[in-house]
Order: C-alpha cells, then sequence, then structure tokens
C-alpha cells in the first residue's frame, strides 16, 4: 500500500504514518496502547513546558488556576491528540477510499472480544470506540468490517459506557443479530452426526432421526431438544453430545438417555448462563436462586413480593456497589426506603431475567409468551405490571428440578 501512494505529496502525511504503525499492529494491544500513550506525553510536556512542571511540583496548583486557565489546557491537550492521531488517521481513510474503485473487496472479521485481550478498566470503552470507529471506514466502499460480539458484551458496553453521545438507538442500523432457523440447526447436527458414526460405524451416512427415537413427551424429539436450547449450535450440539454420552457407546440412544442427558446439559446451561453474563449482571446467580426458590415454572411478579425478595436485595446490597449492576440501586433503595420501591426491583429483576434468556415473559392477561432469543431483544421495566407473568425457560428446567412438560409455548 505504501509503495502504491509514494511520489504523491497530498498523501505524505497518511504514508508516513502507515509506516510508523504498521509495523506494531500484531503486538499485544496493552503495548500498543503505552506506545500511543508515551507518545502524547511527550507532544503534551513539549506544548506545556512549565505549566506541567507546576503540575509536578504539587501545592494544589490545579486549585489555583483560574477558570480561564483551566479551559485552555484542556483545549490544547485535547488538540494535540486530535492533530497527531485522529487527523492523520482520517488522512489515511480518505487515501484508501481513493483507492476503492477496484472489483477486489476485503472483508476484515474483528471476533474474540470476551476475551482477556487489554485490562477490564478500558475494554469496554475500547470497544465502544470500536464500535463508533466503523462508520468513518463506510466510505471505503470495498471493504466491509465485521465485528462479531456477544450479546452480554454488548450490553456491558452500554451500560458501562452510557452518555448522551452513545445511544443504542444510533447504532441499530450497524447491528445484525445472528439468528439460526431450525432448519439450519437440524442440517448442523446431521452433519455432526455423519462425522461421528461414520468413523465409528458402517460409514454410511447416519442422520438424527436414524439415532434418536422419534418421539418424547409427546413431542417430536428434535423439537424437544430445540425448545431446551437459545436457538444456537452451540446449545444444540452440547445436548446432542450430552445424549450421546448418555447412551454409553449405544448406535441407538433412547429416551431415557435424553432425561438423563437433560440433566447434566441443563445444569451446565446454568452455569454457562451465568458466567456469560458476569460482566454486566453480577448478581444473576442470586436473581436465580431466588426465581429457583419457588419451585414453580411460571410465576407472576405478583407472587415475587415475599420476604425472600428481601433476602435478595440484602444480598445484592452488601456485596458492594458494582457501577454496572443494573440491580444494586434499586435493591439498595429497597432495603434503606422500604415496600414504596419493591415493586421497581420486581420489575427491573424480570426485565433482568428475560434479557438473559432465563424467562419468557407475558407482559398482560391474553398476550403471547415472548423470549429476548426469539423475539424482543429488551423490555422495559415500565411496561410489567403485578399480572405480567415470567416463565423459566426449557433449558433450565432439569436445573432446578422442575417437571419438564412437552411444549412451553
Amino acid at each position: 500500500i505504501v509503495d502504491r501512494f509514494l511520489g504523491d505529496p497530498r498523501k505524505t502525511k497518511a504514508v508516513d504514518y502507515l509506516s510508523e504503525w504498521e509495523g506494531k499492529f500484531w503486538i499485544t494491544m496493552d503495548q500498543n496502547i503505552k506506545e500511543i500513550t508515551e507518545d502524547v506525553e511527550k507532544k503534551l510536556a513539549g506544548e506545556f513546558g512549565g505549566e506541567l512542571a507546576k503540575f509536578k511540583g504539587g501545592g494544589q496548583y490545579e486549585k489555583r488556576l483560574s477558570k480561564g486557565q483551566k479551559s485552555e489546557l484542556v483545549a490544547r491537550s485535547k488538540k494535540i491528540i486530535n492533530s497527531e492521531q485522529l487527523s492523520t488517521l482520517h488522512g489515511v481513510i480518505d487515501m484508501l477510499a481513493q483507492e476503492a474503485r477496484t472489483d477486489h473487496h476485503f472483508f476484515i472479521l474483528i471476533d474474540r472480544l470476551d476475551e482477556s485481550w487489554v485490562d477490564n478498566s478500558i475494554r469496554f470503552k475500547m470497544i465502544r470506540s470500536l464500535v463508533e470507529a466503523l462508520k468513518s471506514f463506510r466510505k471505503i466502499t470495498n471493504l466491509k468490517i465485521l465485528v462479531a460480539l456477544r450479546t452480554d458484551v454488548l450490553e456491558r458496553v452500554v451500560q458501562e459506557t452510557a452518555d448522551l453521545s452513545f445511544q443504542r438507538e444510533k447504532f441499530e442500523d450497524y447491528f445484525v443479530k445472528m439468528k439460526w432457523s431450525k432448519v439450519d440447526l437440524k442440517k448442523l447436527v446431521d452433519l455432526r452426526l455423519v462425522e461421528l458414526f461414520k468413523r465409528q460405524y458402517t460409514g454410511e451416512d447416519i442422520a438424527f432421526d436414524d439415532v434418536f427415537p422419534v418421539t418424547i413427551g409427546g413431542r417430536k424429539t428434535f423439537d424437544w431438544l430445540l425448545e431446551r436450547t437459545l436457538m444456537r449450535p452451540r446449545d444444540m450440539i452440547a445436548f446432542v453430545n450430552e445424549c450421546i454420552t448418555a447412551s454409553d457407546g449405544r448406535s441407538e440412544i433412547l429416551v431415557s438417555d435424553i432425561r438423563k442427558a437433560e440433566v447434566e446439559f441443563s445444569r451446565k446451561r446454568r452455569d454457562a448462563l451465568e458466567q456469560e453474563w458476569r460482566s454486566c449482571l453480577p448478581s444473576l446467580k442470586r436473581v436465580l436462586d431466588f426465581f429457583g426458590s419457588f419451585r414453580e415454572a411460571s410465576l407472576s411478579l405478583a407472587e415475587m413480593s415475599t420476604p425472600a425478595l428481601d433476602d435478595v436485595a440484602l444480598a445484592i446490597y452488601t456485596a458492594g456497589k458494582i457501577d454496572y449492576d443494573p440491580l444494586y440501586e434499586l435493591a439498595e433503595r429497597y432495603v434503606e426506603g422500604g415496600d414504596e420501591d419493591k415493586g421497581a426491583l420486581i420489575r427491573q429483576i424480570a426485565a433482568e431475567l428475560y434479557r438473559v434468556g432465563a424467562v419468557g415473559l407475558k407482559v398482560g392477561t391474553g398476550e403471547r409468551l415472548i423470549y429476548s432469543h426469539l423475539d424482543e431483544p429488551l423490555v422495559s421495566p415500565a411496561i410489567l405490571n403485578e399480572t405480567s407473568v415470567l416463565r423459566l425457560h426449557p433449558m433450565l428446567h432439569a436445573a432446578f428440578r422442575l417437571q419438564s412438560r412437552g411444549s412451553e409455548s
């Protein structure tokens, strides 16, 4: 790329930027951030000179600055950062956009953002910046940048970086929620079974219907299994694998094997749910324990108003404040203020259980049951009332030792 633009004085700064940073892209993110930060620090020192020395000298110098002086320092800081980093980077984007008039198309996939690639104190702010930066690259017409992001990570980004400039609605056009159909999941399971049984047995193609019983609990077996997932490949494959394990090497899986597998699958799904959402709903385990204590698959919000609510509110409150826990402040108000805040806490608990996929929801009498992985991903607590009903997702029934039913729709 650099060679292509050499000799064009209009693009000198952009080429210099590429040359400076091209060899530092694949180093660790922490080191990259450090280098950029140190570079900015040097420029700050050069710009401020004696002013910076007075800060280092102590004596609460910043408190003695006039309002005008403070404004000047802030403005000068922003000027350095913007001019040295952002404008040059925009120049690179403009330069690439001019070369987009080719038949070649490029795709960049950014994945594994849920892993520990940088310190948690800045990770979600950086993901937000990444999402915002995608808009700048739209001018490069033959380039598509795809960012794979789990729902819980996106929710944490929204919670932890919430301000007037970052609103979910502004970015909805950039989000594509990945959904798998029943047909797609069936094909995927069949392909996995073909490979598994081809290696172990006759070499012939084996499909789901050749291995599993036709029905279970009055339902087609595949539908019964599917109801106990969040319609994701990893859920379905994990359940099928548990069934195969429970069959103890037999070529045919029995209903009893599936029932046995359900218990282990459900337990693991609850553990996974708590782990996946821990970053943006730290109190999920306590809330699930609270729901499970009723020993019922369905509960109205009115039925959740029990002494057990006092216990879960106190547990959340005494665990200490975590800024991104949406239940903490409501639990605090309820513990310190009394019954007038009980309804708000119950509605928020219901909305959070729905958001993570642990329950389905009937907002009002006569309305259909909805799930976040099939319908709207979020519901506002404001639309809920005492007659709203929560129904535990079938994938968690065995984890709570509830009697499995045929259809939960």
